[in-house]
C-alpha cells in the first residue's frame, strides 16, 4: 500500500487599503485622483517639469519627423494621416516600438509619474507596462 501526501501552499496578499476602487462613486482625495475616478483621466500638474517636458515634445516631434513622410512640427498642414505614421482613430500608435523610445522610457520615470501611480495603486512597489503612446493634436 502507497500513500500519497498533496501540500497545497496558499499565498494570502494583501491589498493596500488606499488603493483607489475607480468605480465611479464620488470620492474627497482633494487631488488629481477625484477627477480620474469621476472622468476616467486626469491631469496631473506639475508631475514633469515645464522644461523636461518640452524636451520630452520635442522627441516626440522628432520621433514623427523622422519617418519622413512630411510631417513638420511648424507645419499644422502636415497633420494628416499620409504625412504621419499610422495613429488610429483614438490617437493611439500601436506600432513601430514607439513604447521603447528613450524618451518614452523617460517620460514613465519621471519621479512625479511614479508618484501619481503610487497614489492611485497605494503602493510603490510598481511594474511598468506601456503598450501605446497617445498622440492628440491641436483642433
Amino acid at each position: 500500500m502507497s500513500t500519497t501526501a498533496t501540500v497545497q501552499e496558499t499565498i494570502t496578499l494583501n491589498q493596500p487599503k488606499g488603493r483607489m476602487a475607480l468605480d465611479g462613486k464620488p470620492t474627497n482625495y482633494g487631488d488629481f485622483r477625484d477627477a480620474l475616478n469621476r472622468d476616467g483621466y486626469a491631469v496631473v500638474k506639475g508631475a514633469i517639469p515645464l522644461e523636461r517636458a518640452k524636451k520630452y515634445a520635442d522627441s516626440f516631434y522628432g520621433y514623427l519627423e523622422g519617418f519622413d513622410l512630411g510631417y513638420k512640427r511648424d507645419d499644422p498642414s502636415t497633420v494628416k494621416r499620409a504625412k504621419l505614421p499610422v495613429i488610429n482613430e483614438k490617437g493611439m500608435i500601436l506600432s513601430y516600438g514607439v513604447t521603447h523610445e528613450k524618451w518614452v522610457w523617460d517620460i514613465r520615470s519621471e519621479p512625479g509619474v511614479v508618484e501619481a501611480f503610487e497614489k492611485v495603486y497605494d503602493d510603490s512597489d510598481l511594474i511598468v507596462s506601456f503598450d501605446v503612446v497617445n498622440v492628440q493634436f491641436p483642433g
